[in-house]
């Protein structure tokens, strides 16, 4: 490590962030740090070196910071910590310094003594300093050697320069420490601990013996006690729980050292942040009696920190729950039954009315605002990565912005109101489990009443009638700073400032956000994995060329990953829906997981290629076996109240974005009723009633 031609070696004094500081180890790419106050720092040498003002401490410079005692970084703030007696001692020593200076123990000739000031300590008549200093010793009965270093501790660092020195010394606790020990400890916890799970102190030490015997040499370098390394932790890792709970010690080693900067958005939409988290609620789905987690992601408005929209996912979250987030927050919350009056969008008392009235679609919309992102942030996840999200945001003219990684202070906004969601919502829900396993209660899922659809009713009330109308603290808008404002006043204030962009409902279609898979419309249909899907629309498209470039006879077909019943193509201006050929009931939700099992079923049946109807035959004779109670686990129910959620959902989302719903295509597998058979109950002969006191008699 070199900085103008110079090596940075360990025990160099350097220059930075307005103190100095000596290099007590490396490890990589990161350099460690102690201030003359005692203070550990880690920092990347990168970072050390194109820091404003660093530089190396020169010969005379460096031993003062070495000879200076660690500890005492403001001889002031120890002086008011003396006892009243010291103090006096103190301000007396002061006063003689200041006769021998000025003339008078106050300093200010305007508040004389009596008998200032005298004729050996008068400047004007005694000039030399020297000599009033040689008369003041004299007086005192002390060296002058003394006077002259209580003249330069005075002029250093005023009264507090002449305080006793006995019972206020510096003390470093880690003076006596082998600076290659304390390097270890530090390096052990930073590499080695940071992200593993919680150990003993005797782990830990066995760990730090163990680089030290790799870099220093077997037995060259012996650790102390295990009690001495507990004290070294506690001085010299305060607060980072190296030996406590394995998730406030990741925490804390992913905080930023540095000052929180919040992200600069000052108009509704300019930022945006999505982020999804496992909410602490276990829901309880009565149709299959089984308890299930429940995942949120979220949206949220920096500027105003609207809460723009949510959706609750059973299982993991997928890139098109993200992708169709934006759609959602583009599309006014719809007025829920039984909610009351104040709640109406209305009162939001927007000063744009007559704009507003335009859109039929706020007639009966909830009093959540309507925004149009400009930019979002999301983290590195996959689900954050995928095309479908990229091509979404291209579409939309949207910018994408992703967070930088080990740095969760880019979207403390979202994670902020994660953690508002808990304490206000989450747990005073039946069921609430905690954020981690250390707060979880016994029982919690015999707790657990509500069901998924019930959460998200609840969860959309919350959102509209509390945290859009509760007054937030760290919420100022820009010209306001006095204003404690609610998200709703500040999307006023914001919009009567900085204008209304109006969401026309067809601005991005549902269908263009989903993904994209090419296939050509061959006679009998569209495959899609082991599915045919088929349209009379498609009749003069059959085995035709792609109007997109270089695909030849490969159509786009839009399809959600969670409805395999359905898919889309854009022909002649207009989405058309291709529904599965063989479809048996469209009020029986299904997933693709669902239709793998039923093939390889089929499969290891010895059926080499499955026809759609022998597909279609083996799903139902499945989800028939997942349903039944004598044949059913915990993990097939799960299964089917995902499929149930996906489909109500979809079904959700098509009709907002206007596709009509779209009926299973005739096929019947099993044979309704004929009309034949129809008859009256009048005509039905009564049975004969089995008396059993009859049955007893003797014949």
């Amino acid at each position: 490590m070199t900085s103008e031609g110079r090596q940075l070696a360990r025990g160099d004094w350097v220059w930075f962030d307005d103190d100095r500081h000596q290099v007590v180890g490396n490890a990589g790419t990161e350099i460690y740090l102690r201030s003359s106050t005692g203070q550990w720092t880690g920092i990347y040498t990168a970072q050390l070196l194109a820091s404003p003002g660093f530089r190396f401490l020169s010969g005379s410079e460096a031993a003062q910071a070495a000879s200076k005692p660690s500890g005492i970084g403001d001889m002031r703030a120890v002086f008011t910590a003396l006892e009243a007696p010291q103090q006096q001692a103190a301000e007396q020593r002061a006063g003689h310094l200041r006769e021998a200076l000025t003339g008078f123990r106050s300093g200010d000739p305007d508040r004389p003594a009596d008998g200032e000031p005298m004729e050996r300590f008068d400047p004007r008549r005694n000039p030399r300093l020297a000599e009033r200093l040689q008369a003041k010793a004299d007086d005192l009965g002390i060296s002058v050697a003394t006077m002259w270093r209580d003249l330069q501790r005075y002029r250093a660092d005023g009264v507090a320069g002449l305080m006793d020195g006995r019972g206020v010394t510096a003390r470093d606790p880690l003076r006596h420490a082998d600076p290659r020990i304390l390097d270890a400890i530090f390096v052990q916890h930073t590499v080695g601990e940071a992200e593993d799970s919680t150990g003993t102190l005797s782990r830990f030490c066995r760990r730090v013996q163990t680089r030290l015997d790799a870099e220093y040499g077997p037995g060259a370098v012996k650790l102390p006690s295990r009690k001495t390394v507990a004290r070294y932790l506690e001085i010299l890792l305060p607060g980072r729980h190296t030996l406590g709970r394995a998730p406030s010690r990741r925490s804390e080693a992913s905080r930023p050292q540095r000052t929180y900067n919040p992200n600069p958005a000052v108009r509704p939409g300019q930022v945006v942040m999505i982020d999804a988290t496992p909410l602490d609620v276990i829901a309880y789905d009565p149709r299959g009696d089984v308890t299930h987690k429940v995942n949120l992601v979220a949206a949220i408005d920096v500027a105003t920190r609207t809460l723009l929209a949510w959706r609750m996912t059973v299982g993991d979250t997928k890139a098109v729950d993200t992708v169709l987030l934006l759609n959602d927050a583009v599309t006014p919350e719809p007025l829920r039954p039984g909610w009351e009056t104040r709640l109406r969008f209305t009162m939001l008392r927007l000063p744009i009315g007559r704009l507003l009235d335009v859109d039929e679609r706020l007639e009966h919309a909830a009093a959540r605002p309507v925004i149009w992102p400009e930019e979002i942030l999301v983290d590195h996840a996959k689900v954050n990565l995928s095309d479908a999200l990229r091509e979404t945001c291209g579409l939309m003219g949207i910018n994408l912005g992703l967070a930088r990684l080990g740095n969760p202070t880019d979207k403390a906004n979202i994670e902020r109101a994660f953690e508002t969601i808990r304490f206000d919502f989450s747990e005073h829900v039946a069921g609430y489990k905690g954020p981690d396993t250390a707060g979880r209660g016994r029982g919690v899922e015999h707790a657990a009443r509500w069901s998924l659809e019930d959460l998200e009713e609840f969860f959309a009330e919350y959102a509209v009638g509390i945290y859009q109308r509760r007054t937030h603290s760290g919420l100022v808008m820009p010209g306001y700073p006095e204003l404690e404002l609610s998200p709703n006043e500040a999307y006023g204030l914001a919009v009567a400032r900085y204008g209304y962009i109006a969401c026309p409902p067809q601005s991005h279609h549902y269908c263009a956000q989903l993904p994209v898979q090419y296939r050509v419309i061959r006679p009998e249909g569209v495959q899609l994995d082991y599915l045919i899907y088929d349209d009379p629309v498609l009749g003069k498209y059959r085995r035709a060329l792609s109007p997109t470039p270089g695909r030849g006879r490969q159509w786009p077909i839009r399809h959600h990953p969670n409805d395999p019943t359905r898919v889309f193509i854009h022909l002649e201006g207009v989405w058309q829906v291709l529904v599965w050929t063989h479809l048996p009931d469209t009020s029986i939700p299904f997933t693709w997981k669902m239709v793998e099992q039923a093939r390889g079923l089929l499969l290891s049946a010895g059926v080499r290629e499955p026809t759609q109807q022998q597909i279609a035959e083996e799903l139902l004779a499945l989800q028939q076996r997942m349903d039944a109670p004598e044949a059913s686990n915990a993990r097939s129910r799960r299964e089917l109240v995902r499929a149930r959620q996906d489909a109500r959902t979809i079904r959700r989302d098509q009709e907002r974005a206007g596709i009509p719903a779209t009926d299973a295509p005739g096929l019947r597998l099993v044979p309704p009723i004929a009309e034949s058979s129809a008859f009256a109950l009048a005509e039905l002969d009564d049975l004969e009633v089995w008396d059993p006191a009859a049955a007893r008699e003797p014949r």
